[in-house]
């Protein structure tokens, strides 16, 4: 660890030098912009200025088409580039059609310009409109409604729901990558920006954000049993699961309050109301009597997906528990 004396010039103003290693690792010149962020325990951070050549990329694709061109994209994007110059010797139909349909799943992204070889893509969004916790309870709402909705098919066997559903997963992972894509910035950038969670929280904004997303694939994936059985459960069955279904989507919204709040109580009675969700659950499954194997599959299927539901919330609760730890308590909102 290097050490400055503080200098004083004229009445007020104090001055410390730079370290000549990382001036000139940064290529810091006389009138170089630096940017100074004042940490929550009063430590300031120093960010050489950002040009927008460091935020830019050029992604030669060649022959790549399907899942990895759009894999690609989306590293490129999560990596926090404001603009990607995708380029290939010949560009194919076929690929510009999938750079066009993955950038309209990306917040933020948009086409500015076209070629034979060259599609040029930038982010448009301003970085502070949406910021990781504003995101993170969006996308809890998506995905309570999505479960919501997915149980409220499974009872009524209602497939126009069900189809609703799968369709509200894409909008999930938009909201996840973006998520994705804050932390990269944070850690990028070796600052904060005001109103911007700490890395530690943003880690664990992005950890809870994962689980949720996992949570909304099995909300579409209990939508897509529906579509593929198309057949109702016993009446004894959709009681039980009536009463069942509030619980598990107050458990959604807890664990997220929880986690944002760094209410560690609230945490640990999240953590063991999922476990006797769990125990309920169970026993819907040893009591019910099937007329098919079809209505047998379709819900062990989908006892399946909400025991891992349960595993993803229990996942939040810790990640609260740990937080709170590690960040001074807030008041609650």
């Amino acid at each position: 660890m290097e050490t400055r004396k503080v200098q004083r010039t004229g009445k007020s103003t104090f001055i410390v030098s730079l370290p000549k290693v990382w001036a000139v690792k940064n290529q810091i010149h006389p009138g170089s912009l630096i940017y100074i962020n004042q940490s929550d325990n009063g430590a300031l951070v120093l960010s050489p200025d950002r040009s927008e050549r460091e935020l830019a990329t050029r992604l030669d694709v060649g022959e790549k088409v399907g899942d990895p061109l759009v894999r690609d994209i989306i590293g490129c994007y999560v990596s926090g580039y404001r603009t990607i110059e995708v380029v290939s010797a010949h560009m194919t139909a076929d690929q510009k059609r999938d750079i066009h349909q993955i950038v309209q799943k990306l917040i933020g992204p948009e086409i500015l310009e076209e070629t034979v070889n060259k599609v040029l893509i930038r982010d448009l969004i301003d970085p502070e409109e949406l910021q990781s916790e504003r995101a993170l309870r969006r996308i809890k709402t998506v995905v309570r409604s999505m479960i919501q909705d997915a149980l409220s098919a499974l009872l009524t066997n209602d497939r126009e729901m069900a189809a609703d559903v799968i369709q509200r997963d894409d909008d999930v992972d938009r909201l996840y990558l973006l998520v994705s894509r804050q932390f990269t910035e944070i850690l990028r950038s070796g600052s904060v920006r005001q109103g911007s969670p700490d890395p530690i929280t943003a880690f664990n904004y992005t950890r809870a954000a994962t689980n949720l997303e996992r949570m909304a694939d099995h909300a579409s994936r209990i939508a897509s049993m529906i579509l593929k059985c198309d057949c109702a459960l016993p009446p004894e069955v959709v009681e039980e699961m009536g009463e069942i279904s509030p619980k598990l989507l107050d458990l959604v919204e807890d664990s997220i309050s929880s986690l944002l709040l760094l209410n560690s109580g609230k945490a640990n009675e999240v953590i063991e109301s999922s476990r006797q969700v769990r125990g309920r659950i169970n026993q819907v499954v040893s009591n019910a009597s099937f007329s098919s194997e079809h209505q047998d599959a379709l819900l062990r299927m989908v006892i399946n997906s909400i025991e891992r539901m349960l595993d993803y919330i229990k996942n939040i609760g810790e990640l609260a528990i740990n937080l709170s730890q590690t960040v001074p308590r807030v008041e609650a909102r």
